[in-house]
Formats: C-alpha cells, sequence, structure tokens
C-alpha cells in the first residue's frame, strides 16, 4: 500500500513539471548547443541539469501560483494541486530545491548560462504568471521570451557567450510561441473564459490567422538569416520553410472556418515547425564540420 502511494505521489510530482513541454524546451536546449558546435562532455551534463531543474523548478511554481485557476478549467482541475494529490507546501519545497540545483549547475557552466536560467525565471515566473497572465493578453511577450531562453543558455554552454547565434536561435523560439500558445487556447477557448484568462489577442479569427502566418513566416526568416550569417543552415532553413509551408493551408482552414478542430491542426503543424529546426540543425553543423574536414 505504503509503495503503491510512493509511485502515486511520484507521478503526480512528474505531472507537474508538464513532461511535454518540458522536453519541448530540452530539445531547443540541446539543438542549440549541438548547434553552436558543443560536444559530450561534462559541460553537457552540467547543461541537462540545469536544464531539467531549472524549467521544472518553474514550472513547479507556476503550477502553485495558478492553481485556483487550474480548478476553474475542465482540462486542468485534475491536477495534482487543484485535485489534492500534493501538497502547496510539499511543491513549494521542491520547485525551490530545484530551481537551487539548475541555478548552480547553470553558474557552474558560465555566467551567459545563469543568466538565461535567471532571465527565463523572471520572464516566466514574475513577468508571465504573476503579472499579465490574468490581465492582458499581451502576457504572451514575456512568456515567449521565457520560452527562448534555454536555446540561449544552450548555445553559451557551447561557446562561451550568447552569440548571433544563440540570438537568433532563442528568437525563432520566441516568434514561434505566440502560434502555439494561441491555438492551442482557442480550442479550449471555454475553459479559459470560465477561468477569466485573457490569453488570446483582441483580434478577430482571420486576424489571429494573418497575426500567425506572420510569426511561422519570421521563424522562416530567421532560419534563413541564420544560415547567411554563420555559414551552414541552408539545409535547416530550407526545410523549416517546407514545413511552415505546410502550415498555411490549415491556418487558411482555420481563418474560414474558425473551427476548433482547424485550430488543433495548426497547433500540430507549429510545433512540427520547431522540431524541424532544433532537430535538423544540430546534424547539419555536424555534417558540414565534417565535410570541411575531408582534405
Amino acid at each position: 500500500m505504503r509503495l503503491r502511494s510512493a509511485k502515486s505521489t511520484l507521478k503526480a510530482y512528474a505531472v507537474l513539471a508538464k513532461p511535454r513541454q518540458l522536453a519541448l524546451l530540452m530539445i531547443t536546449m540541446y539543438g542549440a548547443y549541438f548547434a553552436a558546435g558543443g560536444g559530450i562532455n561534462s559541460t553537457l551534463a552540467l547543461l541537462t541539469l540545469t536544464g531539467a531543474a531549472s524549467i521544472a523548478g518553474a514550472t513547479y511554481l507556476n503550477m502553485l501560483i495558478d492553481r485556483d485557476i487550474d480548478s476553474l478549467m475542465y482540462r486542468t482541475r485534475s491536477r495534482p494541486l487543484p485535485s489534492g494529490k500534493v501538497s502547496p507546501q510539499s511543491v513549494l519545497v521542491c520547485a525551490v530545491a530545484l530551481l537551487a540545483v539548475g541555478t548552480l549547475a547553470a553558474a557552474s557552466i558560465n555566467v551567459y548560462v545563469l543568466g538565461a536560467v535567471l532571465a527565463g525565471l523572471v520572464f516566466d515566473v514574475v513577468l508571465y504568471t504573476v503579472v499579465t497572465k490574468r490581465r492582458t493578453p499581451l502576457s504572451i511577450v514575456p512568456g515567449s521570451v521565457a520560452g527562448g531562453m534555454p536555446a540561449l543558455g544552450g548555445w553559451a554552454a557551447a561557446t562561451g557567450s550568447p552569440g548571433i547565434g544563440g540570438v537568433l536561435l532563442a528568437l525563432a523560439v520566441i516568434l514561434w510561441q505566440p502560434m502555439h500558445v494561441w491555438f492551442l487556447a482557442y480550442y479550449y477557448k471555454r475553459d479559459y473564459e470560465r477561468a477569466g484568462i485573457p490569453v488570446l489577442p483582441s483580434l478577430t479569427v482571420r486576424g489571429l490567422a494573418v497575426a500567425s502566418l506572420a510569426a511561422v513566416t519570421g521563424v522562416v526568416g530567421v532560419m534563413w538569416a541564420y544560415a547567411a550569417i554563420n555559414g551552414y543552415g541552408v539545409v535547416t532553413a530550407l526545410i523549416t520553410s517546407l514545413a511552415a509551408a505546410t502550415a498555411l493551408p490549415r491556418i487558411a482552414a482555420f481563418a474560414s472556418s474558425g473551427g476548433r478542430s482547424e485550430a488543433l491542426s495548426v497547433f500540430k503543424a507549429a510545433s512540427m515547425v520547431i522540431a524541424v529546426v532544433f532537430l535538423s540543425l544540430p546534424i547539419e553543423r555536424v555534417l558540414n564540420s565534417s565535410l570541411l574536414l575531408k582534405p
């Protein structure tokens, strides 16, 4: 019985970390690290600890702060905190411990990785969750900036500084994230209205589609700029362009119908676009380096 209870508690804490979100952010961090030429070494181990602990710790704090609105939404009311599976006090202790570990690990790499962790914490927990989320749709701005920090930190861990490459990869995430958030929120629009969260921008359905088109176009533009500045990345920019092109008919379908299923379709397409960037670019970097080493 005790073993079953312990497993249930561990599962609850795993759910609190939002595994899918954690995995996506870690992919951007690893993608930027390897794209910058990082190797499989002690720095990578420290970076892994930095990312996992700091992202999970920040998510724990967000879940703690938002437990009241989570209890109002059908999608989130079964989460560990609103359902009473874990106590707020224990979550707070775990969040502080995780953030302490993540911060110390980041500081042991370099000051720029530490800066990315602290910036992510401020933008995500303070400016997004506490200051803007319940007040204005502009919460998407600090939320998106926070989403770009793992990529910036990954690049800084590999090179010792943020660099233009790290800034561009962080910018790609920042531009992509509104489309990711808006369409998921549109799909669960009634839930957000019930909780009083002004997530969606004050736009018509077509306006939202146009804003999303601008966002995906921005990501493509950033990747072509990355290729031009860094001397590699053309293949990734091309694949990103093709992935973005597959999203266009879905955005158009949403603009025409305003349907929930079309919104979910755009959400999935958006996830594919950002995955292409951070999975393809490291591979291209390795292949490019191998070709340069050939006599």
